[in-house]
């Protein structure tokens, strides 16, 4: 809807009241003047007639009628006025015969005028005032009649007459006057009105304009402050108000910004529900868990952006209860399942106030899952891999205690067992301890390396590797670039490449090659073992260098492996701030990688 301007609110109130006012004076003005004119004319009729009288009141009976004709036409014509004499009786003269008259030639034509109302009332010794057509000129006069006595018998009248037409001019005149005075008058308020008018309405849109910067956010501009008090105590408030919701603002802000750094901070992630499970708010951690926009999911139902049951659930208990709510979620994620803690609580707009919503903190406990399990499946591998040769120790001892040491030839056998199983024993031992160790020198970052050709490194561990190699028809090639120069442990470096080379001369059938590369791609220094072996199925892939994880256990174990070496392997590469790499395809052999940086 349009709204009329504050100018034109008081501009036009203002320019009603004057022209209101303008024409009630106006009028007034007319009229007063009307009644003053048509007063003075009256009784400057009457001073006339009174000093007519005084000329003619002792000619009338002593003159004839010519002569007073000719003295009627001589005051009339001198006076401007229109001179009648009335007889009031006289012998051979009835009463009210016009004697003289200075509008007419032939007075005696002239009816009788004793039934005139003036001339009546000037008969009875009154003065007779009146406003009407003229019989004889047939226009409208002004008639005033006075009696002309000798003692107290009236002899004649004498009446002085104006024509209406004289004083409508001259009221004409009066009134154009007084119109073209009321017309300035009302233009110079009009003029004047209009300029306060604008004064008033600028200091108000100085003020709407200050206004408006403070609703857009600029509290740093002051308000105009006009002379007017009103106006000047209205710009007074808003820059009090601006300072104010300047300073609360800022307050709020500060406190908003810590709020969303300590959020974004958190490696929890963080989730805040209405009473209608709508997202009020979401953190990047949480965001980052779900998978989902943080922007996109304010505003939708939790149902919207998460589909999880378990989530939900918890949300909704978190919501409906007044007791903190633990849950246990798995979400997928791609093609990943994470594990969440859930912890849900509701969200209260003061102390002991109503239920604004709920807070559900989500922390990712994939990795100590994985741990968990990681840990579980270490204990229970070396929990057997070291039983299976200390059970071969105890039996075959048994069994030598049990008279078999009489038979030469069996307890030589059983003795070479007893032998190899300890030597087995201790192969694992000495591989937990040296991982043991690399994990140590990991943690402490206190790994001895220097600058030495890695190409050579390979070379060494596939003279190492060359004799079982060549026990099973395998050869071993090496293919290097530019050989480059990098920061390493030689002696540990080479201990890896080399049970890389061990396992794939192990799983390769007879006669097929092993391929040792070292290569430069993308500022890494690279070190691959490729194989024709029967590859490795996908879902084993990622637990391939967990400590006593194998593919094929029957397999592993009858080939001698302690189901540490790859273990070792990311121990030693992660050692020199590096990582391990995996390509197989099964039927068609596998590529294990070293990635080391350069520098």
């Amino acid at each position: 809807m349009r709204r009329p301007r504050l100018f034109w609110r008081i501009y036009a109130t203002y320019l009603l009241v004057v022209v209101l006012c303008t024409a009630a004076v106006g009028v007034y003005a007319v009229r007063s003047a009307h009644s003053f004119y048509i007063s003075h004319t009256e009784n400057e009729l009457l001073a006339r007639a009174q000093l007519i009288r005084a000329d003619v009141g002792a000619r009338i009976g002593a003159d004839t009628a010519a002569q007073l004709q000719e003295l009627a036409v001589r005051l009339g014509r001198e006076s401007g006025t229109r001179i009648t004499l009335i007889s009031a009786g006289a012998p051979g003269i009835p009463v009210g015969t016009v004697l003289a008259d200075s509008a007419v030639s032939d007075p005696a034509r002239m009816e009788n005028h004793a039934s005139r109302p003036e001339v009546a009332a000037a008969l009875h010794g009154d003065v007779g005032l009146i406003i009407r057509p003229s019989a004889t000129l047939h226009e409208g006069m002004m008639y005033v009649a006075i009696p002309s006595k000798q003692g107290s018998v009236v002899t004649a009248v004498v009446r002085a007459a104006l024509p209406l037409g004289a004083v409508n001019d001259a009221l004409d005149t009066l009134y154009t006057r007084i119109g073209v005075s009321a017309v300035v008058v009302a233009a110079l308020a009009a003029l004047i009105g209009l300029f306060v008018t604008g004064r008033i309405s600028s200091q108000m849109r100085d003020i709407t304009r200050g206004a408006q910067r403070l609703a857009a956010g600029d509290f740093t501009h002051k308000v105009y402050e006009p002379r007017t008090r009103e106006f000047a105590m209205v710009a007074d408030s808003l820059n009090h108000m601006a300072e104010e919701l300047s300073e609360q603002i800022g307050t709020l802000t500060r406190e908003r910004n810590q709020r969303e750094a300590v959020l974004t901070s958190m490696v929890e992630g963080v989730i805040a529900v209405d009473p209608d499970e709508r997202v009020i708010a979401l953190n990047e951690a949480a965001a980052k868990l779900l998978d989902v926009d943080p922007a996109a999911a304010e505003g939708k139902s939790i149902q919207e952006i998460v589909r999880n049951p378990d989530l939900q659930r918890a949300v909704e208990a978190a919501l409906s209860g007044h007791e903190p709510v633990e849950a246990d979620i798995t979400i997928r994620v791609g093609a990943e399942d994470r594990s969440l803690q859930a912890n849900g609580t509701l969200l209260r707009r003061s102390a002991e106030g109503d239920a604004a919503g709920a807070v559900v903190v989500l922390n990712d406990v994939t990795r100590l899952k994985r741990l968990e399990a990681v840990r579980r499946d270490f204990v229970a591998n070396v929990s057997h891999e070291l039983k299976t040769p200390v059970t071969s120790i105890k039996g075959f001892a048994e069994t030598l205690d049990d008279g078999a040491i009489d038979d030469p030839e069996a307890a030589h056998r059983f003795v070479r067992i007893i032998a190899r199983q300890a030597d087995r024993l201790n192969a694992i031992i000495g591989d937990l301890l040296a991982l043991s160790s690399l994990e140590q020198s990991q943690e402490g970052r206190d790994l001895t390396t220097e600058e030495a050709d890695v190409c050579e490194v390979a070379r060494a561990a596939v003279e190492v590797c060359e004799p079982k190699a060549q026990a099973k028809g395998i050869p071993l090639e090496v293919a290097c670039g530019d050989c480059p120069l990098a920061p390493v442990n030689a002696p540990l470096l080479e201990q890896a490449v080399i049970n890389l080379i061990d396992n794939a001369v192990k799983y390769s059938s007879d006669g097929s090659p092993v391929i040792v590369a070292v290569d430069v791609i993308d500022g890494d220094v690279v070190i691959s073992v490729r194989d024709e072996g029967p590859g490795i199925p996908r879902e084993n892939v990622p637990r391939l260098f967990e400590r006593f994880y194998r593919v094929d256990k029957a397999r592993s174990r009858d080939l001698g492996g302690t189901g540490l070496g790859l273990a070792i392997v990311k121990h030693i590469t992660r050692a020199h701030g590096g990582r391990v790499s995996v390509d197989s395809v099964v039927g068609r052999g596998s590529t294990f990688r070293i990635h080391l940086p350069l520098g």
